[in-house]
This record gives C-alpha cells, sequence and structure tokens, in this order.
C-alpha cells in the first residue's frame, strides 16, 4: 500500500493516506475503504507523516473515513508538523454528519484548514439509493456553507450523463475543488456502468482541461496513493 505522494500539478500538494480508528457511517453502497484499518494506525500513520516534507505549502490528509476518526497522537503528529514543515494550508476529507464539528476541529492546526466531503451527486435521489446520509433536500449552497470542496462519483449503474454534467457544473460554480471519481469496481455490489463510464472518459478529460479546480481521477490511484 503506497500512502504518501507529490502532485505536482493543479492543486500542488502533498498527499497522505493514514489509518483512521475505521469510519463510522460505513453505509454507503458502493464503499469498502473502511476495510483499511490495523490494530495500530498511529505506527502506519506515523512512517507516512515522516515522509512529508513542506515543500508546498500545502498538506492533504485523507484515511478512509473522516478526519474526525484519526486516532488522538495522529492529529497531535499532523499539528507538530504543520509547524515544524511550514504548511500553511491543510486538507482533510469529512462526512456530512461532522459538518458541526469542523470549526473545532480545525482549531487544533495553526494553519488554513480545509475541509471537502464526499457529496457523490447533487441529486437528491441518487444519494439516497447510495445511503450517503446526506438528505435529498440539503441544497448546493448548504453544502458549501461547511465544505470547501466535494468529491463526485461517476459511472454507477442507475446514474445519467445528465447527472453527472449538473453535478459537475454545480461544483465548478459553488465550490473551491472538486473531484471526479470514476467508479472502479469492489468488493461490494454495486455495479459500474460501462457504457457511461466509456463516454465519461471520452468526455470528461476535455471538459474539464480548462478548470482551475477539477481533479479527475479515473483510477482509485490516480493520486499516487492506494
Amino acid at each position: 500500500m503506497i500512502r504518501y505522494s507529490r502532485i505536482e500539478k493543479g492543486l500542488r500538494r502533498e498527499f497522505v493516506l493514514l489509518q483512521g480508528l475505521g469510519c463510522r457511517w460505513r453505509k454507503c453502497t458502493f464503499c469498502d475503504y473502511h476495510l483499511d484499518t490495523s490494530g495500530d494506525p498511529y505506527e502506519v500513520n506515523r512512517a507516512v507523516l515522516e515522509l512529508v516534507s513542506g515543500d508546498f505549502g500545502v498538506l492533504d490528509v485523507i484515511n478512509s473515513g473522516s478526519a474526525m476518526e484519526l486516532d488522538g497522537r495522529t492529529v497531535d503528529l499532523i499539528a507538530s508538523i504543520v509547524v515544524e514543515k511550514g504548511i500553511q494550508d491543510l486538507w482533510f476529507e469529512a462526512h456530512w454528519m461532522y459538518r458541526n464539528r469542523l470549526a473545532d476541529f480545525a482549531s487544533r492546526f495553526p494553519c488554513r484548514v480545509h475541509f471537502r466531503t464526499g457529496v457523490e451527486s447533487f441529486s437528491g435521489q441518487l444519494r439516497t439509493a447510495w445511503r450517503k446520509g446526506i438528505g435529498e433536500d440539503v441544497t448546493p449552497q448548504e453544502v458549501r456553507r461547511y465544505f470547501e470542496g466535494v468529491c463526485l462519483l461517476v459511472g454507477v449503474e442507475g446514474q445519467s450523463r445528465e447527472d453527472v454534467l449538473s453535478s459537475i457544473r454545480i461544483a465548478e460554480d459553488s465550490f473551491d475543488y472538486y473531484s471526479v471519481n470514476l467508479f472502479c469496481p469492489n468488493s461490494t455490489s454495486v455495479r459500474r456502468d460501462e457504457e457511461l463510464s466509456r463516454w465519461a472518459k471520452a468526455t470528461l478529460p476535455g471538459l474539464l482541461a480548462q478548470s482551475t479546480k477539477a481533479e479527475l481521477l479515473l483510477e482509485n490511484t490516480d493520486l499516487g496513493v492506494g
């Protein structure tokens, strides 16, 4: 498992995949990332965080769950690295259910802290079908109130081109950052729509090429970790 990478284009940053204490939501139909756990996540995380150089002044932390599910020693170590390596901007991911805890969590770090969430789609019906835990009536404006970035999911059976394009337009208009992630088959029962996936591979690179906010991820490892 590769847990450290450097993103040299777009939002230039160091990127780390840490281990949390386990995703507490664990209901998303398409996700099996919660299987990335161990008996001592701190030891795993310490070895990864030792690789951080601070070269870009930006550190992006994911942990197959929400940032609030990192153990306390790992959180303290990240805060120390922020100071030691001169990190100015720190990115985390968090589930919608943690939206009222973001400010408190951010206060633990002496730098600018940014959060993104896996909204996956701005179609409330799709979010319900995927068991995202984000109500159908939650608007993009409400999401933006808490999160500067979002992750979108593309290529799942039951999804349409119109949904994909609509969600991308909303993300481009409303957020500072967004990723468009092509669904990769995994251990869940969710299936990829191969026709939609072929369309996405052919269409989205050109569509997103001029965006300064978007990252298109066609494989789970496109950001260098996993």
